[in-house]
């Protein structure tokens, strides 16, 4: 009898369940380093996205035609500048 009537619920659950996303939509898209470093023609250090503390930081480069990512760390005590592209000892407004 119990077993009949939580299959029950979960049934009723999944059917009135709300959708999945759409995998298309851009919000729902997750950044990744191999992408935006398709997105440049030379090399470049970018912000890593993915790391809150600003530790890290993207090196994007070019071989045999194709764009790489390697994601770099900053030395001791150091945080990557988005927009002066490298690292200091001052951390930038929005880092952990």
């Amino acid at each position: 009898m119990w077993t009949t009537l939580i299959l029950s619920v979960l049934l009723v659950h999944c059917l009135v369940a709300l959708p999945a996303p759409n995998l298309n939509d851009r919000s729902t898209e997750s950044w990744s380093a191999n992408k935006a470093c398709q997105e440049v023609d030379s090399s470049v250090m970018i912000e890593n996205k993915n790391d809150s503390t600003c530790a890290t930081y993207i090196y994007c480069y070019i071989a045999d035609g194709s764009t790489r990512a390697l994601i770099k760390s900053c030395k001791t005590n150091q945080y990557f500048n988005a927009e002066l592209k490298f690292c200091s000892v001052n951390k930038s407004e929005g880092c952990e």
